[in-house]
Order: C-alpha cells, then sequence, then structure tokens
C-alpha cells in the first residue's frame, strides 16, 4: 500500500492497515525461519554419514534451530502481542524489537555456519596438508572478527530491511507523532 493510498483514509482506517502490514511480515519472519530450519538439516543429512565430523554437524544443527526456533518464537510472540496493541507508538516499539531479534537470530546462525561448516571440519579431519588448513582457519578466524566488528559497530544487517519495512517503520513513526 502506498503513501498517497493511506493518505486517504482516517488514522484508524491507517492504523489498521499498517497492522495488517505488520501481521503479514511477521508470517513472512515465520516462512524464513522454516526454511532456514530446513536448509540446515539438510546441510547436516549430506554431511552426516562422516564419522570424525559428527559433533560439528550436531553444533550446526543445535545453532541452527536454537536462531530459527528464536525466530519462531519472535514472529509468534509478536503476532500474539500485536492484536492487542491499540497505539501506534506500541505497534512500532514492538514491530522494531521483532526486527531486532530478528537480525540477532541472523548473525547467531551466520556464527553458526562459519564456526561449525563441515567443509571445514572435513578439511581439519581429512587433509594432510596442513598450510591449507592454517590458511581456512585464518580466514574462518577473519570472518569470525568481522561479523562480531559487525554486530557491534557497523552492522550489516540493520541496513538490510525491506521496501516494506521502510514504509511500515516510517508510517508507524508518523501516526505516534500526531497522536
Amino acid at each position: 500500500m502506498k503513501y498517497a493510498e493511506l493518505d486517504k483514509l482516517s488514522r484508524g482506517e491507517q492504523f489498521d492497515k499498517i497492522k495488517a502490514l505488520c501481521r503479514f511480515q511477521a508470517i513472512i519472519g515465520l516462512c524464513i525461519a522454516v526454511v532456514i530450519l530446513l536448509a540446515t538439516i539438510a546441510l547436516v543429512k549430506t554431511w552426516g554419514d562422516l564419522e570424525k565430523i559428527r559433533v560439528p554437524l550436531i553444533c550446526l544443527l543445535s545453532v541452527g534451530c536454537v536462531a530459527s526456533g528464536w525466530m519462531v518464537v519472535n514472529n509468534l510472540w509478536f503476532l500474539y502481542k500485536q492484536r492487542s496493541l491499540d497505539m501506534p507508538d506500541q505497534l512500532l516499539h514492538w514491530y522494531e524489537k521483532r526486527f531486532k531479534n530478528d537480525r540477532n537470530a541472523a548473525y547467531l546462525i551466520g556464527f553458526g555456519i562459519v564456526l561449525c561448516s563441515p567443509s571445514l571440519w572435513y578439511d581439519i579431519f581429512y587433509l594432510d596438508d596442513r598450510y591449507w588448513i592454517l590458511l581456512e582457519l585464518v580466514s574462518v578466524a577473519v570472518v569470525v572478527g568481522l561479523v562480531i566488528y559487525s554486530y557491534f559497530h557497523d552492522d550489516i544487517l540493520r541496513n538490510i530491511k525491506t521496501r516494506r519495512d521502510e514504509e511500515i517503520i516510517d508510517r508507524l513513526d508518523d501516526l505516534s507523532k500526531k497522536m
């Protein structure tokens, strides 16, 4: 829904439309969490026959399940809470909180993929070339350092918002200032 279409509506109708958009975004977040869970399970299934790297695979599965579970609970909690919200500033607060928690879960998934990568652990256990393993471990350490730096300083994922998310946040901010 465009700004011009929302401007024609009353404040209550605008709030109801934005609330419906928030609900739709939370449902999309639930679907993404399920896809992440299924992708984690598929990744573990493809590497599951190797005996020596079972512990990293279990760790990867655990991190993926915890992060996607966190996203599911976060979005379900928002959907539950959103029903009872009747002020734009409250909805804005909970919507931004949902977005922040999904961002934190995405960072957790990134750590799980980088640190528990089956290809990394396969190379450690099965390759004889120690220089290649050392190079791979250094690259993993650099990526982990960049992710930590990004989380606390630059925050790459904070800037990854859909146009609809930005529109919802802007519109809720405008509505909360008017009331």
